[in-house]
């Protein structure tokens, strides 16, 4: 039974741990850009998936309270699925940085995103309008590697909370 409890509590931290840096590139990103960096269609893609890791955990931990080990790992793997996701749209983005000559500019998907229905409701969180390329530099490295550092680590937080979590 003590076995279980602190595997539980461990895979709970992990969890919260997995939150905390979802809403933490996610405030950083919205910092940044109120410092007068706009975003681009990548960035605001990334945003998406951070706030899918965000609401998928916070339901797994809501759903750890009442008991439901199936609902927690479901939705534990939905929010790795996410990590993934937005693993994949910052790739795209630092190649971008990388290739400076290939820009993905205010390009159609721009003007998708900027249609959408929660780009409406909240621009300053959605709408894409900076250029893929002219991303901040933190610590001597540009945005997208960081957002992608930050997928990854949530992504092994999420494989380890969920290996800890089926320990009986």
């Amino acid at each position: 039974m003590t076995i279980r409890r602190h595997s539980a509590s461990g895979a709970a931290a992990l969890s919260a741990l997995a939150a905390a840096t979802a809403l933490g590139a996610l405030g950083g990103a919205l910092w940044l850009q109120r410092k007068g960096f706009a975003p681009c269609p990548l960035c605001i893609l990334q945003r998406m998936a951070y706030l899918g890791v965000l609401g998928f955990v916070l339901s797994a931990t809501s759903l750890m309270r009442v008991g439901s080990a199936l609902g927690v790992r479901l939705l534990q793997g939905l929010a790795a699925l996410s990590a993934l996701v937005g693993l994949g749209f910052a790739a795209r983005h630092i190649w971008l940085v990388l290739h400076p000559g290939r820009l993905c500019g205010l390009d159609p998907l721009a003007a998708v995103i900027n249609h959408w229905s929660v780009t409406q409701w909240m621009p300053w969180m959605f709408r894409a309008d900076g250029l893929c390329a002219d991303t901040p530099a933190v610590f001597g490295l540009a945005l997208p590697f960081w957002s992608a550092a930050g997928f990854g680590a949530i992504f092994m937080m999420l494989l380890a909370a969920m290996r800890r979590g089926g320990r009986s």
